[in-house]
């Protein structure tokens, strides 16, 4: 698909978003049913874009938008979201290009927004990077074997005879699901609120000092 674009600029600013907007942003939705079979999982040679209300020109600063029919190996429609797609607009000849915004509508079908950026001919191109059905594998991974991943968190306070302790200890994000089970149960660990991410930490409790004594943390490392 091609569009022509002339050179009026036409400047918006971007909306602030409340934190349940942003929520709502990073929902990712998910097969409605049991995957059987991998017939059933989205296809990239049967699903389709439409560029809507196609026109001939098009003026710098106008929004292009694009409408996705996710489509299953069987060349069947899609009746929920979830699947990763990345949209961009380009042109070969003078290596431009510029992503679009894809927005999941939770029903087979992703709407993309592109602001046009330069003068001349552009061209659409959407490309399935994840399909619905792998996204929830990666995320049952995430959540199963989420501990493979940890980080360190370093403690610090007064010890005995005017000495200073230092203890470091695993520290990981606590998934609802599995819960860590490999650094413990009950009162085996310290947690963290972070106020930004409104998401809890967990860290093994230090056998000599309080939690209150956390510094910091950092990356450590993969378990197999």
């Amino acid at each position: 698909h091609f569009a022509r674009l002339s050179n009026t600029l036409n400047s918006t600013s971007p909306p602030e978003l409340s934190s349940e907007e942003l929520q709502q942003a990073v929902y990712w939705d998910g097969p409605d049913r049991s995957i059987t079979n991998v017939s059933m999982s989205t296809s990239p040679a049967h699903t389709t874009f439409i560029i809507e209300n196609l026109k001939e020109s098009y003026q710098i600063g106008e929004e292009l938008f694009v409408t996705v029919h996710a489509k299953n190996f069987e060349n069947k429609s899609k009746s929920y979201g979830g699947d990763f797609f990345q949209a961009k607009l380009f042109w070969s000849k003078t290596k431009a290009s510029v992503f679009g915004e894809v927005v999941d509508l939770l029903n087979g079908s992703y709407s993309v927004r592109f602001l046009l950026p330069w003068v001349g001919l552009a061209q659409v191109a959407v490309r399935l990077i994840h399909s619905s059905e792998a996204v929830q594998v990666l995320k049952r991974h995430r959540d199963t074997d989420s501990d493979r991943v940890f980080f360190n968190g370093y403690y610090e306070g007064p010890g005995p005879n005017k000495t200073r302790l230092s203890e470091t200890m695993t520290c990981n994000v606590k998934w609802d699901k599995n819960g860590l089970e490999r650094m413990g149960t009950g009162d085996c660990c310290c947690e963290y609120n972070d106020p930004r991410t409104q998401e809890t930490w967990r860290c093994q409790r230090p056998k000599s000092l309080p939690c209150s004594a956390l510094v910091y943390h950092s990356m450590g490392g993969y378990r197999n």
